[in-house]
């Protein structure tokens, strides 16, 4: 995902631009600054305040007003009203929208964005992940299916019309829905893992077990991987192939 990779690698990497932290939001605001530059220094604190704390939604620091998470999602917010023409401002909007569990602004915030011509692809991904959540796989299907029109090439839009039918149960579309992804690239350890949950659903322990531990093995951090593992470490079947490894 192209524009919301930008925008999570300014979220995982931004250097902190405002070394005091103790200049105020209006004089972000009232600068002349171009909006992306306005945006960069925004995504820089919201970095800062949710690596100072557990949380991202308390101020942890009363003394400071730039590290206070939803305070800077205001002002991402304020920013997308003044320049509404601006995509990765919007975007980067509904992914704060969506982290912080407004889900009905992000989920207004993505339609829009939708709405306009061209290709939106990372808007489709989270706009279906809502979907999902909402127990609404179809319609995540035919967000998915309508933006692959307008980026053929886009692997993780075939990534994720694959989950759309796998909770379908819909095996042998999914199964090709991966494969479309893989060959426009997907990452080796994501196509392990679905392919994983795919062995599972049919009840086959020991391939869920090989293709989650690749997955483990290509990207050691992965989580649900892991979890996965441990949940079928119930099985002789699955016991048996990590034991071999």
């Amino acid at each position: 995902m192209k524009l919301l990779s930008g925008v999570r690698n300014i979220l995982l990497c931004a250097t902190v631009v405002f070394g005091s932290g103790c200049a105020s939001m209006s004089e972000h605001r009232d600068s002349n600054l171009e909006p992306n530059v306005r945006l960069d220094q925004l995504l820089a604190l919201y970095q800062e305040a949710r690596h100072d704390g557990s949380s991202c939604h308390e101020i942890h620091r009363a003394y400071s007003a730039v590290n206070d998470c939803e305070r800077i999602q205001r002002e991402v917010e304020r920013l997308a009203l003044e320049f509404p023409a601006n995509e990765r401002i919007a975007m980067t909007n509904a992914v704060m929208q969506f982290e912080s569990g407004r889900f009905d602004k992000a989920q207004f915030t993505l339609d829009q964005l939708l709405t306009r011509p061209g290709p939106h692809p990372e808007a489709a991904i989270l706009r279906s992940k809502i979907a999902m959540q909402d127990g609404n796989a179809s319609r995540a299907r035919v967000i998915l299916e309508q933006e692959i029109l307008l980026s053929p090439d886009y692997a993780e839009l075939r990534e994720a019309l694959a989950a759309t039918y796998y909770v379908e149960g819909k095996y042998k579309e999914s199964r090709a829905a991966l494969a479309a992804a893989g060959r426009l690239g997907a990452s080796g350890w994501k196509m392990a893992y679905h392919e994983g949950l795919l062995r599972e659903a049919k009840k086959d322990w020991a391939g869920a077990c090989r293709f989650y531990l690749i997955a483990v093995d290509q990207k050691p951090d992965f989580r649900e991987a892991v979890s996965r593992l441990v949940g079928l470490s119930e099985h002789d079947e699955c016991r048996d192939v990590t034991e071999r490894r």
